[in-house]
C-alpha cells in the first residue's frame, strides 16, 4: 500500500538523536484545536440550517484561542469561516457502518482522505501557526503517546494512565448564548 511506504519514508527523513529516537520540533495533536465530525453531525440534522459558532477556550487563562463559524452550504459541503475573514469549504462524506448506521466524516482539503477530525493549526519549521483545517498527517502533527515508552509497571493501568485531553470546541447555535456562557464562567 502507498500509506506504509509514505510513513516509512517520512520516518527515515526525520532527525534522530544519539539513541536513534526522534529529535526535533514536535507538535502533539492534543494541543491543537480540532474540529470533530461529531460536532458537525447535529448541525446537519438541525432543520433550521442556521450557522453555528464554535469556540476553543485556552486551557490555562480561559480566553478564546480560536473561533469558527460553520455554515451548511449544501447536503455534502460546509463552509468554515474564521473571524479574520478566511473561508474554507470542506466536503462531508458518509460512510456505512456494519450494523446499518452511517458515520459522518470530514474530507481533508489537502489529501482528500476521510477523517473524524480536522486540525486548525499546522506545524511549520520551528513553530505552530493557524492554517487550513487539515487532517493530522497533512498538518504535521503527532499523537502525545507516539514514540513514547510506557514502562511495564504502568502498562496495566489502562484508562487510569494520564493522557492529554483533546482540544474540542464549545458549540453554540446562537452568539448570545456564547456571550452568556463566557460571562458566567
Amino acid at each position: 500500500m502507498c500509506y506504509g511506504f509514505r510513513a516509512t519514508t517520512q520516518r527515515r527523513n526525520q532527525a534522530r538523536g544519539w539513541s536513534n529516537r526522534f529529535a526535533g520540533f514536535r507538535v502533539n495533536c492534543e494541543s491543537v484545536p480540532r474540529l470533530p465530525a461529531r460536532a458537525i453531525r447535529p448541525m446537519m440534522d438541525d432543520p433550521r440550517q442556521i450557522p453555528y459558532l464554535l469556540l476553543w477556550r485556552d486551557r490555562f487563562d480561559c480566553g478564546i484561542r480560536e473561533a469558527l463559524r460553520v455554515v451548511i452550504a449544501s447536503e455534502n459541503w460546509i463552509e468554515l469561516k474564521r473571524p479574520a475573514g478566511s473561508c474554507q469549504r470542506t466536503k462531508l462524506q458518509y460512510q456505512a457502518l456494519p450494523h446499518g448506521g452511517t458515520a459522518l466524516l470530514l474530507a481533508c482539503p489537502s489529501c482528500s482522505s476521510a477523517c473524524r477530525h480536522l486540525y486548525g493549526w499546522s506545524k511549520y519549521p520551528g513553530r505552530v501557526a493557524r492554517s487550513l483545517w487539515l487532517c493530522r498527517t497533512c498538518a504535521g502533527l503527532s499523537y502525545h503517546s507516539e514514540g513514547c515508552h510506557v514502562p511495564m509497571l504502568f502498562r496495566g493501568w489502562g484508562r487510569d494512565f494520564p493522557r492529554a485531553e483533546p482540544w474540542d470546541p464549545l458549540v453554540f447555535s446562537n452568539p448570545e448564548q456564547a456571550n452568556e456562557f463566557l460571562r458566567v464562567t
